[in-house]
Parts: C-alpha cells; structure tokens; sequence
C-alpha cells in the first residue's frame, strides 16, 4: 500500500516529561544488510511544550515518550516510489537505539531486507573530526561506481510558501526535465546511481567530472575567487572547489532553474550548492554530502548523500536519450497544448 506524503510542515506533538535527553543534532545510522550504512542527520527541537523533527533537513512527525522515540521519514525507492520509515529507539548511553519498520513499498528490490534493521544516533557535536590530512587531490582522480546505501532519499523539506506553490503546481508528467532528454541538473548527477570520473588537471587548476547521466560534465576550478565576467546560467552551475584538511570542498552558484528529485523541489537561480567530499582510511571508498542553499524555496537547506566505490575497470558509456517518445505520447494523447501552456513550469 502506497503511504501518504506528509505535511509540508513539521509534526507537532505534545512534550512528555523527561525526555529532556533528545533535543539537539544527531546522525542517524541504519544498518541495513548488504548496503553501505544509511546516514542522516537529525534535529530535535523543543518548541514550548511540543517536539519539532527534522530529518536531513526535511520535517518528520515525532512522538517522544520519557525515553521513548517515533520518527517517521519519508523516502523513495530508485524508482521514484515512496515509502516511510518507521525508527522506534530509545536513549542509551548518550545515544538513541532502536530498529527500523518499514511502511508502505517494502517489497520494492531497493529497500528489500531492510525492514528489522538496526539504527542508532550519536550526537553531531562528540563525533571525531574525520582524518583525511594524507589525501592530495590525486587520491580522488580516477573512476567511480556508486554504491548503495548512505542516502535515506528524502524528499519532503522544509518549503517556504513560494517553495510549496511550486510544488503544488508541479506536474511529473509533463516537468520532469529527464523525460524529454534535458539535464536534471547536479543534484541528479550527484546522487543518481550512476558512474562518474575525476580528471585532475594540476596544470589548469582545475577538474573534470564526467558523468555518465545524461553525458553531463563540469569543470571544478580551484582556488579561484572570481568567476569570469558574463559567465552563464546553467543546469550544472560554475563550481570553485578547495582542498581542506585532505577534503574536496565545491561550492556551486550560477544554477539555472532545476529540481532536486522526483518530487518537483525547485533548484533556484539564486541557489548555492556546498559538496563536501571525503575518502575512506583505505581511499577506495569515496563520500558526499551535499547541502544546498536556497532560502527563497526552503526552511531549511537541503541535505542529500551518495557513497562510490574506486573502480578503475568502470567505463563511462554514452548516455543515449531519444525525446521523441515523450513528444509522440503527448501528441498521440492531444496534450501538446496542455504541455506548451505549462512552459514556465520548466528550465
């Protein structure tokens, strides 16, 4: 049984006595077999006599009782499907405990198995700063597979009224910019299940990611403070990358108007997207998280993950797309007009 989108703003649930030991910022871990841990980061507030949740930024319906937690967050499958989580724990330690219950598509080859799972939360503020000070910028060139796991996928965030306006308005059928063969942007590059590759060009000072969705690509420019005089919009953006502590840090602006994911969340003009790369002890592993800045149409930024595995073997293959199929299906349906009028609804 297909569940319910949730409100588009945070739950609101009366506070119980006690439970003083939940409120702040945690990472979540699931441990569900066969796929890279999920990871999310979780805020627990305290409004007056009530809880507010927030899951990767997203709001998420709380229920807090003494030692006791409810967390439902929304997600979707590879498909596009949604699904919720249910997260039942409890405090221990200084951390929150408990086991995952899956609601809704669980069938789906996704997220199969992972209902029963593990999931635990420590606080943000005592992790251990991650140790990447031996990684260069060579360590991150080559091919990379994505893997699954470590992003939960959610896709309900905390809009501003124009941000839900949009939402609201936003028709899959006819929007999505995949459909008819044009760029979903660079959250979809990211986080979407495919390769990509890292071409380090010390003598440029710059890089070059491939990516095989959509044969999209862009140049990261290091170190770099002002962008080129007239330099475009464009659905990949101008990124200016540094390197931190062996970290790759990429700052985005100059988007042109996007979405995020399947839902329709819009990706402003005036969007800043921050990727925070990070490596493994071992260097085979590579890791994102990815925040994206746009208070026109979000509360709160946005948070997405992925996490690939180095694959030297890995070929970037031409990503063909023929948008005549969608165009043909309009037509044959006589929704050509329906689809010319919806013209400012995509980039």
């Amino acid at each position: 049984m297909r569940s319910r989108p949730f409100p588009l703003l945070a739950a609101l649930l009366p506070l119980q006595a006690g439970a003083d030991g939940f409120e702040g910022r945690w990472l979540i871990t699931i441990d569900a077999p066969g796929v890279v841990p999920y990871e999310a980061q979780l805020d627990l507030e305290r409004d007056g006599e009530t809880w507010r949740a927030w899951v990767e930024n997203g709001p998420a319906p709380v229920a807090i009782d003494g030692e006791r937690i409810e967390l439902r967050v929304d997600s979707r499958d590879r498909q596009g499907f949604r699904f919720e989580r249910l997260l039942v724990g409890r405090l221990e330690d200084g951390g929150i405990a408990g086991t995952v219950t899956m609601l809704g598509l669980i069938e789906t080859a996704a997220e199969n198995g992972e209902n029963g799972s593990a999931w635990r939360a420590v606080r943000m503020d005592g992790l251990p700063a991650r140790d990447s000070s031996g990684y260069t910028l060579r360590d991150y060139e080559g091919a990379w597979a994505a893997i699954r796991g470590r992003d939960v996928r959610k896709y309900t965030m905390d809009l501003t009224p124009k941000g839900a306006g949009w939402v609201a308005a936003y028709d899959a059928r006819m929007d999505e910019p995949q459909k008819r063969c044009v760029s979903p942007g660079l959250v979809a590059a990211v986080t979407w299940m495919f390769p990509f590759e890292v071409i380090v060009s010390e003598r440029r000072n710059r890089l070059t990611l491939m990516y095989e969705a959509f044969n999209l690509y862009r140049r990261v420019f290091l170190e770099q403070d002002e962008m080129p005089e007239f330099y475009p919009e464009s659905s990949m953006g101008y990124s200016r990358g540094r390197f931190e502590d062996g970290e790759l840090v990429i700052e985005t602006t100059l988007l042109s108007h996007n979405t995020r994911d399947f839902n329709g969340e819009p990706v402003s003009t005036d969007t800043r997207i921050e990727e925070r790369y990070y490596l493994t002890e071992d260097g085979q592993r590579l890791n994102v998280v990815m925040t994206m800045h746009d208070p026109g149409n979000y509360e709160r930024p946005p948070i997405r993950r992925r996490a690939w595995d180095r694959n030297d073997e890995a070929v970037i293959y031409p990503f063909e797309c023929d948008p005549d199929s969608f165009f043909r299906q309009l037509f044959s349906e006589g929704l050509m007009q329906d689809y010319i009028d919806r013209s400012h609804m995509r980039p």
